[in-house]
């Protein structure tokens, strides 16, 4: 078998295989930890977080709609429906539900969901993060986030007062139509 080795591969080819081996072998040894060291391990440390920001709260509570629309609020069966439907915690109040709607033709438009808290930012903030984190590519807009839904619907999340603020549309640009009106 020596020799079968030897003609194919040739002594130089053999002294490489061979060369390489070692090299591998001693790149594989500096990484293993030596015996009696002890491993290094990773310490969380703490670290200062800000005091949240006293919200505002304004009135009316999102602003005034865009011509033509008003801003309904939908009947008390559909927002319970929401408020579990989306987990919400009503412990800093009444989680609104409202349906965006055209005046001139009754057209709805859209739906706004407003979650009342101390501190609106941070869970905006963490809606936002938790879809980074997986990955979704998330579009910004002037002071509100476009995420992506998996039925390919759209969420436009931010902040208005002393709430945080989402709207879903069955048309992505109706969507970013009232994000628009509502955040700026």
């Amino acid at each position: 078998m020596g020799s079968l080795f030897n003609r194919r591969v040739g002594p130089l080819g053999a002294l490489i295989i061979v060369a390489v081996g070692i090299a591998v072998t001693i790149g594989i040894a500096q990484l293993l930890p030596k015996k009696g060291e002890s491993e290094k391990t990773a310490t969380a440390t703490a670290t200062v977080t800000a005091a949240p920001t006293a919200c505002k709260a304004l009135d009316p509570p999102y602003g005034s709609p865009p011509q033509d629309f008003t801003y309904e609020a939908v009947d008390e069966s559909r927002r319970a429906e929401t408020v579990k439907a989306l987990k919400l915690d009503e412990a800093d109040g009444k989680v609104d539900v409202l349906t965006a709607k055209q005046t001139s033709s009754d057209l709805s438009l859209g739906e706004i969901v407003g979650v009342p808290s101390q501190d609106p930012a941070q869970y905006a903030s963490s809606l936002i993060a938790s879809f980074q984190t997986s990955g979704a590519k998330i579009e910004a807009g002037d002071g509100y986030a476009i995420l992506p839904l998996a039925s390919g619907k759209q969420v436009a999340v931010g902040v208005k007062g002393c709430r945080t603020v989402l709207i879903t549309a069955l048309d992505p640009e109706a969507a970013k139509f009232l994000a628009a009106a509502i955040f700026t």
